[in-house]
C-alpha cells in the first residue's frame, strides 16, 4: 500500500476507536511557538536577591518583601479571630525559644504548600510550551498550568491537593492562571498555616516586565472567610550566578543545613 494511504488509513482507524488525533504538523507547532514570551534562564524571588548564610535577608530583600510581610487579608470576623489566635501562638513559641524558632508547619525537606511555595527562597525556571507552563525550582515546588483550553474537571472530579488545578490562557504576553481545589490550609509568610474554606480560589497574571524581572500579581479570594478579594505581587529577578538547577529536596533533618529536633531549628545563622 502507498504511503500516503497508509497514513489515511491509521487516521481513520485511531478516529474510529477514539484515540487522540496526531500532533499538530510541526509548522504550525513552530509558529505557536514564536507566538509565546521568551522567560528562559533562572528565577528567584527578590525577597531573596543577596540573601547570606543561614536565614538573613539582605537589605535589598528586606526591603523587597516589606509589601509582602506588612499585607493584611480583609478576613471576616471569624476568621480574623482564627488569625489573631494563631499569630498568638506562633509568637508566643518564637518568644519560648527565640534562638530556635518553630519549624514551618509542613514537612521539612519537602516543597512548601502553594502560596509559599511562590516565594520560597529557591531557584526557578518557566517551561513555556503551547499547550501548558511548567514551573519548577530547586526544592521540588511543581505546578502545572494547562494553557491547551481545557477547563477545570467537574466538581465531582475535583479534590484538593497542594498544587491545586490550574488552567490558563495567554492575553499577550500575559499569562492569565485560575487555581481552585487547593488544600485549604494556607500557610502565611509569618510561617504560621491558617485553615480556609474549600472555596479558596487564585487568580493571577504573570508576565516579564523586564529583561530581568517577571512579576506574578496574584488575587486570592475565598467568600467563606474573606469579605473580598486579596491581592499581592510578587517579583521574580533574573539570577546571574548560577547556571545549573540543583535539586535540594534529598536532606536529613536531622543533621543538614537546618537540623529540626522537637519541631524547633537547632542552628541559625546570621550574616
Amino acid at each position: 500500500m502507498p504511503r500516503v494511504l497508509l497514513v489515511g488509513a491509521l487516521a481513520a482507524v485511531l478516529a474510529a476507536t477514539g484515540c487522540s488525533p496526531a500532533p499538530a504538523p510541526l509548522s504550525e507547532r513552530v509558529a505557536a511557538f514564536e507566538k509565546l514570551p521568551d522567560w528562559s534562564g533562572i528565577w528567584e524571588p527578590n525577597v531573596f536577591v543577596g540573601e547570606g548564610i543561614g536565614q538573613a535577608l539582605s537589605p535589598e530583600g528586606l526591603k523587597n518583601g516589606a509589601p509582602l510581610l506588612t499585607a493584611k487579608m480583609p478576613l471576616n470576623a471569624e476568621w480574623q479571630t482564627k488569625f489573631d489566635a494563631a499569630a498568638r501562638a506562633q509568637a508566643a513559641a518564637v518568644q519560648a525559644d527565640p534562638d530556635h524558632p518553630p519549624a514551618p508547619p509542613y514537612p521539612p525537606c519537602s516543597p512548601p504548600p502553594f502560596l509559599l511555595g511562590i516565594a520560597s527562597p529557591a531557584l526557578s525556571q518557566w517551561r513555556i510550551t503551547p499547550e501548558e507552563v511548567t514551573f519548577i525550582d530547586t526544592i521540588n515546588f511543581v505546578r502545572h498550568i494547562y494553557t491547551d483550553g481545557r477547563s477545570h474537571p467537574p466538581a465531582d472530579e475535583l479534590w484538593p491537593t497542594k498544587m491545586g488545578d490550574s488552567i490558563g490562557r495567554w492575553e499577550g504576553d500575559t499569562l492569565i492562571v485560575d487555581t481552585v481545589a487547593i488544600k485549604p490550609r494556607l500557610v502565611l509568610f509569618t510561617f504560621f498555616a491558617l485553615d480556609m474554606s474549600e472555596k479558596l480560589h487564585f487568580v493571577e497574571r504573570i508576565r516579564m516586565v523586564g529583561h530581568d524581572e517577571i512579576q506574578n500579581e496574584l488575587t486570592m479570594e475565598d467568600p467563606v472567610a474573606m469579605t473580598g478579594p486579596f491581592t499581592l505581587t510578587f517579583k521574580y529577578a533574573r539570577v546571574k550566578d548560577a547556571t545549573r538547577m540543583i535539586d535540594e529536596t534529598e536532606c536529613d533533618q536531622i543533621t543538614d543545613r537546618n537540623p529540626i529536633v522537637n519541631g524547633r531549628f537547632t542552628a541559625i545563622t546570621g550574616r
